[in-house]
Order: C-alpha cells, then structure tokens, then sequence
C-alpha cells in the first residue's frame, strides 16, 4: 500500500466518527511520520507494513476520541462495518461507561447488589437476638397495661 493510499483509508474510516479536528490532526500526523521514516533510510513499504491497517488504528483513533453526544457520524467505513455513529461495538448495546462495554457494568452491579444484600442480612443476624427479646417484653408490658386498664 501506497503512503496516499494508507492516509485516505485513514481519513475515511475517521470521518464521521470523530470531529474534523481530530481527522486532521491524525492524517498529518501519519503524513510527517512516514515521511520522517522514509528521510531516515526505510522503504514506503516497510514503513506501511509496520503501522499496518489503517482502518484498526482509525478504530483505535475513534474509541479514544468519539463525537461528543448528540453528533451523528456515519461514514463509509461505518457502513462498510454496519454501525452507526451510537454503537460502539458488539456485547455493549451502544452504552459505553469509563471505556467498559455494558457487562462489565452489569457484573459489577450485581456483585454490589449481592454484597449489600448479604451486609444487610448479616447486621440483622448480629442485632435480632438482641431485638427480638426487647420487642417481646416490650410487647408483653404492653398487653399488661391494656389489660390493669
């Protein structure tokens, strides 16, 4: 693959997934990288050969630098990978928190859930023995007094 090649696969698998700014700055850094490669005595093709596909590093590019919310992409490379600019990717239903895909945030929720339940019940161990004799005097003092009256 060619140099003008690699950068235009570059610039559209980034298009649409991430703001213009981020495209540019991308495609001219790729751009001095080879070049500055080439200046340094390696062969265009060992220098594509080393970054690779393009469109894995544009993939990288756009999970580290998504369109802000509420910006649609929808490039050919989108289409090419039937998604859309909502969907990160299989598995995450288009939710993405801190980078974690959507089971990670389900397991984690359920552990917590598990762990609360089982504080909550261990506390009511410790406490009942103590409780359940004060409510059943308690209750009887009560009675008691229902019944002088």
């Amino acid at each position: 693959m060619a140099k003008q090649e690699f950068l235009e696969k570059l610039r559209i698998a980034l298009s649409g997934r991430v703001s213009p700014e981020v495209v540019a700055d991308n495609v001219s850094y790729y751009e001095d990288y080879i070049s500055t490669e080439i200046r340094k005595g390696k062969s265009e093709e060992d220098v594509m050969s080393m970054l690779g596909d393009p469109r894995l590093i544009a993939r990288t590019i756009v999970e580290t630098n998504p369109l802000p919310a509420g910006e649609k992409g929808g490039s050919y490379a989108d289409q090419e990978q039937g998604r859309t600019g909502g969907e990160q990717g299989p598995g995450t239903f288009g939710f993405k928190f801190s980078g974690l895909p959507l089971w990670v945030w389900l397991v984690l929720i359920i552990v917590v859930a598990v762990l609360v339940i089982s504080a909550v019940f261990s506390i009511l161990s410790m406490v009942l023995p103590i409780l359940l004799p004060i409510l059943v005097i308690l209750f009887l003092v009560k009675l008691f007094r229902d019944w002088i009256q």
